[in-house]
């Protein structure tokens, strides 16, 4: 009965946005997590299991780790739960306004809200769709609130996708079409259904909406390159579609207080956890005029910011992040929004799509839109034109904003991580690294249960206990089924004798559709070499 008048209700909507931008959330975690494992950012030193960053970048992160992985978990599912609760006290009518325009765009909203934390939720614990047209687990679906007793059951990863697709297309009708800083609008919905058709490689769709949101009438425009070094930090500039805003006033002292942010600050500010590698600086380095050389800097005391080791006199700091007055050396970055979708993916979008669907001319004219911006005196031509080139770019605009190891798990390219300042903890097997590895689902025994590095993708099914639940309704670990989807080495916590389908099926199958099975020790099972088509073990 909280909520019956309409400013209820906006107070509940800016309170899903709040818990989006939290902790756990894109106020830590899902902001930061693909870039530190892919290759173009690091963290700077081990801080051991547990702690913000290491474990993600060596691929060590305990399946019952709090921090890494329940939170990571449980937060959007609060941020689902909460939506759920807004949406069926519109729907039921306990919301008395005359003014239907307004609820039905609040309505809209949290199902934006809705369908974005479960996209990102199957994203980081579901396959990647492109791997078998979603037929992999994903994650539980929740479109209503549930009692704490509830024990959902995982839903495929394309059962997931079009929810996910269904909450934004139904939300767009009633979004408006004017800049709407801190909330989501039509732009923004579009945008982000151009980033997921693109994760589908439903390329038409993904260049559609893609089109759409480019041709958005002026009300947002890239960056030029003369204010390209100058941007980072402002409130809502030109290219942000959606962000989340902070003032330092706010209990948890702005986005920083939240963690984000401060994982790319300058050691000098006590948080330091994330550093650029020597592959991204040299990646840069095939332009020297590049303007993004302006955001990677030397540390403010290179004499005592040593490591990691070997990256003595390069400029290993991100500076996307310099807090609101844009100056890296008095800003704070606790003092940043949090920028979740800009004009620059869209292009980046736009041109791979249109690739894809061979549509070279197209993809040329948006890739080279950012290409120019950086260096006005370069461009690619058709010659050069590729998919490696077009990923390449997105590596360059896009660092540190969440996208790399997305990137290459949906393309299926595997991550390359060798040689420059690495840290020595860094494992063999955390180096070069397939494109199918997603985080396993926490099961009852995981105090020794770890997440494996990626050397096969596979769905198994396992005669462990069911996971378990924590028994809130907002974070459903599921517990019906005991098949899961994930990686399986020989140093990951696994029975010793598996049924292995033999012969070995080139991608996931389910129920009656598994041929014969033959036991052998774990030992025998050939490890594939990076690339090759993945086997399916059942236990």
């Amino acid at each position: 009965n909280a909520i019956q008048s309409l400013e209820d209700a906006k107070t509940a909507l800016n309170g899903i946005y709040r818990i989006a931008s939290e902790h756990s959330y894109y106020g830590d975690n899902y902001l930061y997590y693909a870039d530190c494992r892919g290759e173009d950012v690091q963290a700077r030193i081990d801080k051991g299991p547990g702690r913000r960053v290491s474990p993600y970048y060596l691929f060590n992160v305990a399946a019952d780790d709090a921090f890494n992985i329940t939170r990571v978990w449980n937060q959007p599912y609060i941020v689902i739960h909460q939506a759920n609760s807004l949406i069926e006290k519109i729907d039921n009518g306990n919301v008395q306004t005359s003014d239907t325009q307004e609820i039905a765009r609040i309505k809209a909203e949290a199902l934006a809200m809705r369908g974005l934390a479960l996209f990102d939720l199957t994203r980081l614990f579901g396959m990647p769709y492109t791997l078998d047209n979603g037929a992999s687990l994903g994650v539980p679906i929740e479109i209503k609130t549930e009692l704490p007793t509830h024990q959902p059951s995982r839903n495929t990863v394309a059962e997931c996708y079009n929810q996910v697709i269904k909450d934004l297309t139904e939300a767009l009708p009633n979004l408006v079409t004017t800049k709407s800083d801190g909330h989501q609008n039509v732009w923004s919905v579009k945008a982000l259904l151009s980033r997921i058709y693109l994760y589908m490689n439903d390329n038409e769709n993904a260049l559609k909406y893609a089109q759409e949101v480019i041709n958005n009438g002026g009300l947002y425009t890239l960056f030029t390159h003369d204010e390209y070094t100058s941007v980072w930090g402002k409130d809502f500039n030109s290219e942000s579609l959606f962000e989340f805003y902070f003032t330092l006033t706010e209990p948890s002292g702005g986005s920083g207080g939240e963690g984000a942010p401060m994982v790319y600050a300058d050691n000098v500010k006590d948080w330091n956890n994330l550093v650029l590698t020597k592959d991204f600086l040299d990646l840069l380095g095939e332009d020297p005029d590049d303007v993004r050389h302006a955001l990677c800097r030397l540390p403010q005391k290179p004499d005592e910011d040593i490591l990691p080791t070997g990256s003595t006199g390069h400029p290993k700091y991100l500076t996307k992040y310099p807090g609101k007055t844009g100056d890296v050396l008095t800003g704070n970055p606790q003092d940043n929004d949090l920028c979740i979708i800009r004009l620059s993916e869209i292009y980046l979008n736009a041109a791979e799509a249109a690739f894809k669907l061979g549509k070279r001319s197209e993809a040329l004219g948006y890739l080279n839109q950012i290409v120019s911006r950086a260096n006005p005196n370069k461009s690619v031509s058709d010659s050069e034109l590729s998919l490696e080139r077009i990923l390449k770019e997105r590596r360059k605009e896009l660092v540190g904003e969440g996208h790399a190891f997305f990137d290459y798990m949906r393309n299926n390219i595997p991550v390359i991580r060798k040689g420059g300042w690495h840290l020595p903890q860094l494992p063999t097997d955390a180096q070069v690294i397939n494109a199918y590895f997603f985080f396993k689902i926490r099961c009852a025994e995981s105090d020794s249960t770890t997440i494996a590095p990626a050397s096969i993708a596979v769905s198994f099914i396992t005669n462990r206990p069911a996971p378990d639940n924590n028994g809130k309704p907002n974070s459903p670990l599921p517990r019906l089924g005991t098949q899961t989807s994930g990686v399986v080495t020989k140093k990951d916590n696994v029975p010793n004798v598996m049924i292995i389908a033999n012969p070995a099926p080139t991608k996931p199958i389910f129920g009656e559709k598994m041929p014969r099975k033959v036991k052998i020790p774990i030992a025998m099972i050939k490890i594939p070499k990076p690339r090759e088509k993945p086997y399916v073990l059942f236990s």
